[in-house]
């Protein structure tokens, strides 16, 4: 495998979905945006696993090497792992890029596109809640700390106070949705990277949407035309952020990172 520099590995966690490439999509578009990096996709937990790319690149001498955690909710143990994978790369520790979630505008961003969703229908936002789903881990019995100040941020921004953190493991639990409000018309914001079974299977599972319910969902964030945007002006900009104008085309709005309404 040939490997021409700069390279950027972005690193996901992987599916148990036979077929699913998530973060695939936001791979091709990033590719796009940054045409003069080598863009590589990488798993923790599938194949091509991070350890074995880091392996190669190394191996076939690439000296300008940057690493994206393509997570949203990042806890102590992950970060450990990929300090450690960047460690034994023998890369400096600066090539480890922001996780998804700690890059410059990312509340900014949420807040932009579920402030789009919430004004369909005539900007009833009073009469729609929304749901921040994340992955979270058995044993929690409470949103993580940055989570819960994500939802503290996004409510500030959209000056909306209905809005949640949910789980699909740990509490508060996706499934149990309907005891957290009364509303029966609801937004679920999926901050996962793309086709994997959480996305296709966990997440409508447990909405479990019933007729007299309004239930809209949008794209996983992982194929958010905005998110690679984000990075792509981090990296082109010495890793720092500039202000980034969000004004796609259409075909782009369409192509990547489309949201959907579930009957």
């Amino acid at each position: 495998m040939s490997v021409c520099d700069p390279v950027l590995m972005i690193v996901a966690h992987g599916t148990r979905r036979t077929g699913a490439v998530p973060g695939g999509m936001f791979s091709a578009h990033l590719q796009r945006l940054l045409p003069h990096f080598d863009i590589r996709l990488s798993f923790l937990r599938s194949t091509p696993s991070a350890g074995n790319v880091l392996k190669v690149m190394t191996q076939n001498s690439a000296s300008d090497v940057l690493v994206f955690p393509l997570f949203f909710t990042p806890g102590a143990g992950l970060v450990a792992e990929l300090s450690a994978l960047v460690a034994d790369a023998r890369l400096e520790a600066g090539a480890l890029l922001p996780f998804a979630g700690h890059l410059p505008g990312y509340d900014r961003m949420l807040a932009a596109r579920i402030a789009q969703r919430l004004k369909v229908g005539g900007n009833q936002k009073d009469k729609k809640t929304v749901f921040l789903v994340a992955h979270g881990q058995k044993h929690d019995i409470c949103p993580s700390p940055e989570m819960q100040q994500l939802r503290a941020i996004l409510s500030h921004h959209l000056d909306h106070d209905e809005i949640y953190n949910v789980q699909i493991d740990g509490q508060p639990s996706l499934a149990n949705w309907r005891n957290m409000t009364r509303c029966r018309n609801a937004l679920f914001v999926p901050l996962m990277t793309g086709d994997g079974a959480h996305c296709h299977i966990d997440i409508p599972a447990s909405v479990n949407s019933r007729s007299d319910e309004k239930v809209g969902m949008l794209a996983p964030v992982g194929t958010w035309w905005e998110l690679s945007s984000l990075l792509a002006d981090y990296v082109n900009c010495g890793r720092y952020h500039r202000k980034s104008s969000f004004q796609p085309s259409q075909s782009a709005r369409t192509e990547f990172g489309a949201d959907h309404v579930t009957p």
